[in-house]
């Protein structure tokens, strides 16, 4: 991997993670962004969606820090953070994940998002963010697994040494349920995503050859991002490797592993359970789960949209619609997507701020 310059106000930390990969006890490297903010307020934590990395949001975090107004309330700190196999954190787990891997053809596994969760909650119990009011942010496929059933507000309920989701920010949530038509275009999409997966390129010369030909291909998808979200996927979402076939620059998630990601079963979670965090995210003054859609209809449809409600029991506590952007907003629209979040934060820290 080539050395990097870490991204300007923010703080690189690599933890240690005691999870569980295939039910496999595990210690995995989970790297992350820290922005340091205030002694006070809500914590912010951003996940990312399949092929994405932690440094895509610098540009939305980046805005949002501009448009913070400590009136409407306060930061303490903002987080992002790669999956296990995902950004440089694939690069860290790569000797773990490759052994995982040839153990799991021979038993039909695969990195899921039920493995995601864990991790996730690894992060959630760190020291790190030990005490703090987390308010996640997710965006596509990550907030299946916000919504696990072994996401840390369900499985460590009552437990002073795990951090708790203080509300949730779900983006374009990639959400479905049991009774999902085939039909629908999130199984369409997703069923086009695991074949496109497998049969999509994955080596190039150099990061600018694979610059180039993001720009060039795939019907004008890398085309539509902001120039800096593609120089940073590029950067991060890429590594170089030298190999007895030679040098080439290639994904950080490879295609096998990201395949299996794009299924329904991955993103298939029971109505009550959606109902249920909802209703837990708003006891005791926690400040719910609120939904951001991008106006331009693709993956989420109107039929999408009704029916993750309905199995909310319509108790999605804010909504907003992000003008011009379509499902991949952080890469499309980060400015957009900040203005966004800052609404929603402010509706979560009038509690927060009256609470201190």
């Amino acid at each position: 991997m080539s050395t990097r310059t870490w991204l300007p106000s923010s703080e690189h930390h690599v933890l240690s993670l005691s999870t569980i990969l295939g039910g496999v006890p595990v210690t995995l490297q989970c790297s992350a962004l820290r922005y340091p903010v205030s002694h006070r307020g809500i914590t912010l934590l951003f996940t990312h969606g399949v092929t994405g990395h932690k440094e895509e949001y610098h540009p939305v975090i980046t805005r949002l820090l501009k448009l913070y107004d400590t009136a409407k309330y306060d930061i303490r700190e903002i987080w992002s953070i790669d999956f296990q196999n995902h950004g440089e954190t694939a690069v860290l787990n790569r000797p773990v994940l490759e052994e995982y891997k040839e153990r799991g053809v021979r038993e039909g596994h695969a990195v899921t998002t039920f493995d995601y969760a864990i991790y996730l909650n690894a992060f959630l119990s760190s020291p790190a963010l030990r005490g703090h009011s987390v308010v996640g942010m997710a965006h596509s496929g990550s907030c299946t697994v916000w919504y696990s059933p072994v996401h840390a507000l369900t499985k460590f309920t009552g437990s002073s040494s795990h951090t708790h989701p203080h509300a949730l920010i779900l983006l374009e949530p990639t959400l479905m349920f049991p009774s999902l038509s085939p039909t629908d275009p999130r199984s369409i999409h997703g069923a086009a995503n695991v074949r496109g997966a497998l049969a999509k390129r994955d080596r190039w010369s150099s990061r600018a050859d694979a610059r180039r030909w993001l720009i060039g291909n795939g019907k004008g998808l890398w085309a539509k991002w902001d120039k800096n979200a593609l120089d940073l996927f590029v950067e991060y979402a890429f590594e170089d490797v030298s190999s007895p076939e030679g040098s080439y620059t290639t994904p950080t998630l490879h295609k096998d592993e990201e395949s299996p990601l794009y299924t329904c079963s991955a993103h298939t979670i029971e109505p009550l359970q959606l109902a249920t965090v909802c209703s837990a995210l708003n006891v005791d003054g926690k400040q719910g789960v609120h939904v951001l859609w991008a106006e331009i209809e693709g993956f989420i449809s109107k039929t999408a949209k009704a029916d993750i409600l309905d199995a909310a029991e319509h108790r999605i506590t804010t909504q907003h619609t992000i003008k011009g952007a379509g499902h991949l907003v952080p890469q499309e629209t980060p400015d957009a997507l900040a203005y966004a979040l800052n609404e929603v934060r402010g509706v979560i820290g009038v509690v927060t701020k009256a609470s201190l």
